[in-house]
């Protein structure tokens, strides 16, 4: 099956063929501070680069990264970038290349060789215990991917913890749950995993919580939250210096889910941008994507002018169940709900604003997915990780979840049946395996089977997945509630 080759064609955000066999009156001088040419990185390579047009007074109009002659893998519509590109292992005659708003171009060629991967091997992964009201603790062995519990095995959270997320660094640990509903939070012990909660009352919250985000300066956590069908909310509080949370000035802020149902729309997911200057929303029942500026100031949030977004291709009007960046932050990725498409959103860096990419929305086929749950970004962009909910007509069972791994020209898919009660699936920050909640037996039906965590290693080269050792590995998930599972994985 073929799929929009969209690593590249989702880039061309403007029409360059206009400057062709033009005699340019102007120059663009491009700046290139990392890499340097004929240095040795390691993979993710960080460009960090800026362009001026001392003879065009209307400035740059664009920016764009190649890796070989006709591979645009990064483009900005702005005079300055700053991106981590993951390159395979050899040597590179890169090209940072600038377009100015009177037709110039201007380019700086930069050598480099790409020696490895550098980015963090799994330490610790952390999931839900909803029933036993506690966060279960496990070891990842980075060179395999295996877990194994940790030696204080669990902690109580005093209530039923579901969604989790962790800062960058991954020191704390953050769990949103139900009787009460709140959101707590805990330092992990980076020598053995440990978790231990920080001082001070939980964050509280009026409604159901739904997911938690971290922002990425590690200052702040955004919970979006049901109050009642159609009344959504977003809660941000502020991290003080020993853990506690304090509500940001404006707390809760409203959310903007127009619905052809007056009690359909529900909050469902949130993510933020990498520079953290963004966040975003979806829910089940409205055809929208939701947007935010964030204040870094104070953890306030101000609507997007423009905002909501709508999910093109949602014909069904069942929003998204779950959203993730992509290419640096380049695309916000929605996985749609009912549709079993992902909508692409080209991400205005400046102003947050969306719109819809080239070869948006990309459909999955009907026969092998009937809606998608949820959606993980390979750390190095090279593949999308999707959950889906799908019929089982070659096998005994009535139905189950596929993982799918999404390249630009096809999907590899694995199938894990009957694991419907699972609705979370993760990438490890070393890209070398992927988590997803599922059972240990087969069972279609949510409750009946011991539940487990799922675990697989990644074909470097194509993005295939292969079951772990002793996975699936039996663990505690959610078996009620309205967020779904917690999973986590920290380097």
């Amino acid at each position: 099956m073929k799929y929009p080759h969209f690593v590249v064609t989702l880039m061309l955000g403007f029409a360059l063929a206009v400057f062709t066999n033009v005699a340019f009156a102007t120059t663009p001088v491009v700046t290139v501070t990392s890499p340097t040419n004929g240095s040795q990185d390691g993979s993710p390579v960080n460009f960090t680069a800026s362009a001026s047009s001392p003879d065009c007074s209307a400035g740059i109009a664009a920016m764009r990264i190649y890796t070989a002659p006709g591979n645009g893998a990064y483009t900005t519509d702005s005079s300055s970038l700053n991106v981590n590109l993951p390159l395979a292992p050899g040597t590179y005659n890169t090209v940072v290349q600038a377009w100015d708003n009177c037709g110039g171009v201007g380019k700086t060629p930069v050598n480099i060789t790409v020696t490895g991967n550098t980015l963090p091997p799994p330490r610790f992964m952390y999931s839900s215990n909803y029933s036993g009201g506690l966060i279960e603790e496990y070891n990842v062995d980075p060179s395999t991917g295996v877990i194994t519990s940790t030696s204080q095995g669990s902690v109580s959270t005093g209530s039923k913890p579901e969604a989790l997320a962790t800062d960058q660094g991954g020191f704390r640990l953050y769990a949103i749950s139900q009787s009460p509903n709140q959101v707590t939070g805990f330092f992990i012990n980076r020598d053995d995993g440990s978790l231990q909660q920080v001082p001070g009352a939980p964050g509280v919250v009026t409604g159901y919580p739904v997911n938690v985000a971290v922002h990425p300066s590690g200052d702040y956590i955004y919970v979006p939250v049901v109050v009642t069908q159609n009344d959504n909310v977003v809660y941000a509080f502020a991290i003080q210096a020993n853990g506690s949370l304090v509500p940001v000035p404006g707390s809760p802020f409203a959310t903007n889910f127009p619905s052809p149902d007056i009690n359909a729309a529900m909050v469902t997911s949130s993510a933020i941008d990498p520079t953290g200057s963004f966040l975003y929303a979806t829910a089940y029942g409205s055809s929208y994507v939701d947007a935010w500026s964030i204040d870094k100031t104070n953890g306030s949030l101000i609507p997007v002018a423009g905002e909501p977004y709508f999910l093109v291709g949602d014909s069904s009007q069942g929003g998204a169940a779950d959203l993730a960046f992509a290419q640096g932050g380049q695309h916000l990725v929605a996985a749609g709900w009912w549709d079993a498409q992902l909508t692409v959103y080209d991400v205005n860096t400046s102003t947050g604003a969306l719109t819809n990419a080239p070869g948006s929305p990309i459909p999955m086929p009907s026969a092998e997915a009937s809606n998608l749950i949820s959606i993980a970004v390979d750390p190095q962009d090279r593949w999308w990780y999707l959950y889906g909910n799908v019929p089982c007509p070659l096998c005994e069972l009535p139905g189950g979840m596929d993982i799918f791994t999404l390249t630009p020209q096809d999907t590899a898919e694995v199938v894990v049946y009957g694991s419907q009660c699972g609705d979370i699936i993760l990438a490890d920050p070393s890209g070398q395996f992927v988590y997803a909640i599922g059972n240990t037996t087969g069972d279609p039906e949510c409750g009946a089977a011991p539940g487990a965590i799922l675990g697989y290693s990644v074909n470097q080269t194509n993005g295939t997945l292969t079951p772990l050792p002793g996975s699936p590995f039996p663990s505690p998930v959610l078996d009620t509630g309205i967020s779904g599972d917690g999973l986590v994985v920290t380097k």
